[in-house]
């Protein structure tokens, strides 16, 4: 990953915005019906991001524990595009998003997205794993949930980055 100095980070982002701003009309920008697939929006260009959600309400750089950087757009309802090398590598839904995944909604227990989805791939993590279907690349979904055991979190990602 290239590793940008901050004000020329923030900078080059205005000018990623500038540009996709104004590109799509408003019958465009609705969100198409298979907007929760979250899945789907992996690997989205920025054309598309812009097309399908509109501009994001905010941006900002992430860095992970490892030390790599990712550019983030949050947008109003509560979900996150994150993007590596030009493209989504992963989409997150946080407790205030109020869509449902596959029967799956904020605030569920863990038995309640067992009983709808199987065991995860990884039954001994507070933090389980399911794997998706393939989109030639293996995509998974990782759950967190808070000490009442409710879904507080939610990330779709390709497994391979």
């Amino acid at each position: 990953m290239i590793k940008v100095p901050s004000h020329r980070f923030r900078f080059i982002l205005l000018m990623l915005l500038a540009a996709g701003i104004g590109k799509a009309s408003a019958e465009e920008t609705a969100r198409p019906p298979s907007a929760v697939d979250f899945s789907g929006m992996l690997g989205w260009t920025s054309d598309e991001a812009y097309t399908w959600l509109g501009a994001p309400e905010d941006f900002f750089p992430y860095r992970d524990e490892s030390g790599e950087e990712c550019v983030v757009f949050y947008f109003k309802d509560h979900t996150y595009l994150f993007w590596y090398e030009g493209r989504v590598w992963q989409v997150r839904a946080d407790e205030r998003w109020e869509g449902e995944l596959d029967g799956v909604a904020m605030g569920a227990s863990r038995g309640e997205v067992e009983a709808i989805w199987g065991s995860p791939i990884n039954d001994f993590d507070p933090n389980p794993t399911w794997t998706l279907p393939d989109r030639g690349y293996p995509v998974r979904i990782r759950l967190y949930f808070d000490e009442e055991d409710r879904l507080i979190d939610l990330y779709v990602y390709r497994s391979d980055w």
